[in-house]
């Protein structure tokens, strides 16, 4: 699937500029702004570059940027975790500078999810869930969905081992592992959806399902919610 992913990267760019108010970075709130959230300028004054240069990266030109300035951009932006990997996913156009960057995302593939407690497990499957999101997304992106799908069989993701095969015995009775055992896979039932239409060469559909909130979004806070609520009651 062949996606201008610096077009992605300027778009990105205004989208989340226009989220921003000048009077959360101390600048001059005029009465009569034209643009909503801060203005281009603005956001090159921040970043320590020129507006010319922050004009064409939001242009989408196909110009080099540093880790550095990546960086800058995501603080000043004040990006997710999430949206920070997506974020230098476009702007190194590489699958590799996810896990470069963010390496606290990185998936736990080739490891069992173990650790001294439940509640520590728990903090294992939910670093491992957030990773599998940004994996998903830079694969779409990029187009390397078919190396993804090893890493998308339920039973056998880092969550799912652990679910099914790794989890102790007494955590596997009563409703908080049944309700999280159906979340896990209904979520991977979403990421089917979304992985089918990348597969299909669907760039409008993927960003339909995974970006806008639909089922797919509010399965994953639903996941996230459910395996919290589940570390809280064992506390």
């Amino acid at each position: 699937m062949a996606i201008d992913t610096k077009g992605r990267f300027g778009k990105f760019l205004r989208t989340k500029r226009a989220t921003l108010t000048p009077d959360r970075f101390d600048l001059p709130v005029f009465r009569r702004r034209r643009v909503a959230g801060l203005r281009r300028e603005e956001i090159a004054q921040l970043a320590g570059i020129s507006p010319a240069w922050y004009a064409q990266l939001e242009a989408g030109a196909n110009v080099a940027v540093s880790p550095a300035l990546v960086r800058r951009l995501a603080d000043i932006l004040a990006l997710s975790a999430l949206e920070r990997a997506y974020f230098f996913s476009l702007a190194f156009d590489e699958l590799g500078a996810v896990d470069t960057v963010v390496p606290e995302l990185q998936l736990l593939a080739g490891s069992r999810i173990a650790a001294e407690s439940f509640e520590a497990e728990i903090e294992l499957v939910l670093r491992a869930h957030r990773s599998l999101k940004v994996q998903v997304y830079s694969a779409l992106v990029h187009g390397t969905v078919e190396e993804l799908l090893p890493q998308l069989d339920e039973a056998r993701c880092p969550i799912g081992l652990w679910l099914h095969d790794d989890l102790a015995h007494e955590h596997r009775c009563g409703t908080h592992y049944s309700q999280a055992s159906r979340v896990h896979a209904a979520f991977h039932h979403e990421i089917d959806r979304v992985v089918d239409a990348g597969l299909a060469d669907a760039p409008s559909a993927v960003e339909r399902l995974i970006v806008a909130p639909g089922s797919y979004v509010t399965t994953s806070v639903a996941l996230e919610r459910t395996f919290s609520t589940w570390a809280l009651a064992r506390s």
